[in-house]
């Protein structure tokens, strides 16, 4: 009997359970495709919350896609989607938003609370592009690019090699980027998304990357230093080396393959140094100064010696600022297991010296002898 009693307890909680569940069908919902957040006009807000949400259309025409944007301003994000909800006549669904993107001026102040709020939310794909608007996440929200078929479809092509595919672009993706925020020798990066032109023929570019401390921007990298980063990060093999001779540039060399190898020397009685072994491989994909004869040996030893700089250039602006996306300081947390093994990182790394060796193979040139 007690044993039939709890039986029926049980399948009682299932039917209670069941009959209260919330779920809505697909035409009640709309679809949150992107998420922008500005730093609020009000001043007595903290923030402008913006939702772009594609507009389904029934037939596959030549038309540009249809979105809209639904904003509210609040000193939190959650009261922002509340409140934007109240201006909507169906349920928000952020399980389609691939691109969360953050104001210039937001950018510059404080992320990690957002960050927060975007890792909580469940409906959140933690593997969603993070970026930084410039001058504004509105600026590129809001644009309607005639070449994409769905809204945000140009942002999302944009990265991690899916559409376009360029060394200057440093993707992100937010669990990457919450990884960063919260672990001791890693520093969070993003790309910076600008917008440029005007009318029918604006557009974004995304070339420029930032290095930020657990909180804001303190770095902003030029497109050249974004690309030395991806190849120290290994994110990018294919990328363009421009070699200069004269103070002009003399060639160009396409990689096909690259890898990175680092080891931290730590030894008491000497000075702490980080060894670093640079290996690029690939084509000479065009001669800039060309005087008929195409020595491959002594391009090799030029372009080895300028890309060598150009990463001790790099790391020593990156060092200054006490900034680390490569990671050195978390793999030397990961081999020294003492119970300060930080603060002994902290107290070495401004000291410390980068040893950089370069090796680069030109296998060829091209169609041409």
């Amino acid at each position: 009997m007690k044993h039939l009693l709890k039986t029926i307890i049980v399948l009682t909680s299932i039917v209670l359970v069941l009959s209260s569940c919330g779920y809505k069908d697909i035409d009640k919902r709309f679809f949150v495709v992107t998420i922008g957040i500005d730093k609020a006009e009000d001043t007595d807000k903290k923030y402008k919350i913006m939702l772009k949400i594609a507009v389904p259309s029934p037939e596959v025409t030549s038309e540009q896609p249809k979105f809209i944007v639904s904003e509210h301003e609040s000193n939190s994000v959650t009261g922002a989607v509340r409140m934007i909800k109240t201006k909507l006549s169906k349920e928000l669904d952020f399980s389609h938003a691939k691109m969360v993107l953050f104001g210039e001026e937001i950018a510059k102040e404080d992320v990690s609370e957002l960050t927060d709020w975007l890792i909580r939310r469940r409906d959140i794909q933690k593997i969603a592009w993070v970026g930084v608007g410039k001058p504004s996440a509105e600026s590129i929200l809001t644009m309607n690019r005639i070449t994409e078929e769905i809204p945000s479809n140009a942002l999302f092509l944009t990265f991690g090699n899916i559409g376009t595919d360029s060394v200057y672009i440093l993707s992100e993706r937010l669990f990457d980027f919450r990884k960063r925020i919260t672990e001791n020798g890693l520093s969070p990066i993003l790309p910076i998304i600008e917008k440029k032109g005007e009318g029918e023929r604006e557009y974004f570019e995304v070339s420029d990357g930032a290095v930020l401390d657990n909180k804001k921007i303190k770095m902003i990298l030029s497109s050249e230093d974004t690309k030395i980063l991806n190849i120290m990060l290994e994110r990018m093999e294919h990328a363009d080396i421009r070699v200069n001779k004269d103070g002009e540039e003399f060639f160009y060399l396409a990689s096909e393959t690259s890898s990175v190898k680092y080891k931290i020397r730590a030894e008491k009685g000497k000075k702490p140094t980080v060894d670093i072994h640079i290996r690029i491989a690939g084509i000479l994909e065009e001669e800039l100064q060309y005087t008929g004869e195409t020595n491959l040996t002594e391009y090799e030893k030029v372009a080895e010696q300028q890309v060598k700089q150009r990463v001790l250039r790099l790391l020593t602006s990156l060092q200054k600022e006490n900034l680390d996306p490569i990671g050195f300081g978390l793999s030397y947390r990961a081999t020294h297991f003492n119970e300060n093994d930080w603060e002994e990182w902290l107290a070495i790394y401004p000291d410390i010296d980068f040893n950089i060796d370069v090796d680069i193979k030109i296998e060829g040139t091209g169609l041409l002898k």
